[in-house]
């Protein structure tokens, strides 16, 4: 446990950025001839298969929330990482990289039952499987399980509540819910609102399976969905939420359930993004780019939201420069510690060439009952405005303010632990 290390004490009791919370797994990844196959009992014997000849240490890489940890610390966040590693050699692996990263472990091991089986206790895998179509399959234990993978971690440890205190941002996602009991989670969203910690939760794919969970589990998304300061979902996550095929629609919908919601970002894929707030909408067109593998793409842009956040720049700034980061990491082969460099963000902000299809904000914003102030952001110039609802951004602005700040703030990544 000795390298599993809390943040550093400082001054204001905030030292850490962001902290996020479960979802540290190492990620195998292996071209295969095709994907594994649906069915359970194919599918588990398929990854036993795997399992039984632990590929060679080329193919392993830092996954789960590790790549939000990257890529904020490339943008000069403080970050720390809170889950269980073991003590295997993907454990080791895992704590390496993650050091060599700038990144702090905070174990939960508190209160574990040595008696339990050793597997509960192992890192988690996650078997990353590409096709020759460049077609993604994923599987790890905790799909094939009806307890969580850390079941044992019963609450909220001591050390783990005294790093969310002293953290500024705590993420949680639907992942969270595959290793820890939802009583933890839901444990460590009011740990964090006592200590005044800002909630980013991104339900992902499992919130529709989690909406229609157990009790508990139902709880706790509601619990997560009401509390967070930040909520982050695709636009097909959104409608699953909220029965509402318009996402600005679904995103109003939620903030209105929210009882601290004070954004509502709204991933729209090759799109762009949306930021919905209670007085404003938001959008912004995506970066052209040739996109090589988009594994990692939504956890880069998360990033970008925390960095937003925390320096209290503008939504429509905010999303270009979550755009920027996103794209960056699409142009390049992986995730884990592939996910991209500052330079290559700043790379696309400089060259500001926007995928602009004015069809789709038009659309989304025809199709508002309530008529709240629309920012739009273009690389075109617009003298004036034929809808006096929508304030049509200029990009060269906005780059230019985020470059101002961006070109001067170092990678964490490039600083020693």
């Amino acid at each position: 446990e000795a390298r599993r290390r809390p943040p550093p004490q400082g001054g204001d009791g905030k030292e850490t950025d962001l902290a996020t919370l479960g979802n540290l797994c190492v990620d195998v990844v292996l071209s295969v001839p095709c994907l594994p196959p649906a069915q359970r009992d194919e599918r588990l014997a398929y990854m036993e298969g795997l399992a039984a000849s632990p590929p060679d240490q080329k193919y392993w890489e830092a996954g789960g929330n590790c790549n939000l940890a990257f890529a904020a610390a490339r943008l000069g966040l403080r970050c720390s990482t809170l889950g269980h590693v073991g003590e295997e050699v993907y454990g080791k692996f895992l704590l390496d990289v993650l050091e060599a990263e700038g990144i702090s472990v905070v174990g939960m091991l508190e209160n574990a039952d040595v008696t339990a089986c050793r597997q509960a206790y192992e890192t988690l895998l996650c078997w990353v499987l590409v096709d020759p179509f460049q077609r993604h399959g994923f599987c790890s234990r905790a799909d094939f399980s009806k307890e969580p993978a850390f079941s044992w971690i019963r609450k909220l440890p001591a050390e783990t509540k005294i790093a969310i205190h002293h953290s500024k941002i705590l993420f949680s996602n639907g992942y969270a819910f595959d290793e820890f009991s939802p009583d933890v989670i839901a444990s460590a969203i009011d740990c964090a609102i006592d200590a005044g910690t800002s909630v980013f939760f991104d339900p992902g794919p499992r919130g529709r399976s989690l909406l229609n969970g157990n009790r508990d589990e139902q709880r706790a998304l509601e619990h997560a969905l009401r509390l967070s300061d930040v909520l982050l979902l695709t636009s097909d996550e959104a409608e699953s939420l909220t029965n509402i095929g318009n996402p600005i629609q679904a995103g109003q919908e939620l903030l209105r359930r929210g009882t601290r919601t004070k954004w509502v970002v709204i991933k729209m894929g090759s799109k762009g993004s949306i930021m919905i707030t209670e007085s404003a909408v938001s959008c912004a067109p995506s970066f052209k780019i040739r996109v090589v593998d988009t594994v990692g793409c939504g956890d880069s842009f998360t990033a970008a939201i925390a960095f937003g956040f925390l320096h209290g720049l503008p939504a429509i700034s905010t999303l270009a420069l979550a755009n920027a980061v996103g794209a960056a990491t699409a142009t390049g082969c992986g995730a884990g510690r592939n996910v991209a460099h500052l330079d290559k963000v700043l790379n696309l902000l400089r060259e500001s060439d926007l995928n602009e299809e004015g069809k789709t904000w038009t659309k989304l914003i025809e199709g508002l009952s309530a008529c709240p102030e629309v920012s739009v952001l273009s690389k075109t110039p617009v003298n004036g405005s034929s809808d006096r609802f929508v304030n049509v951004v200029p990009v060269s602005g906005v780059v230019s303010d985020l470059l101002s700040m961006l070109e001067v703030a170092p990678e964490r990544s490039t600083v020693q632990a």
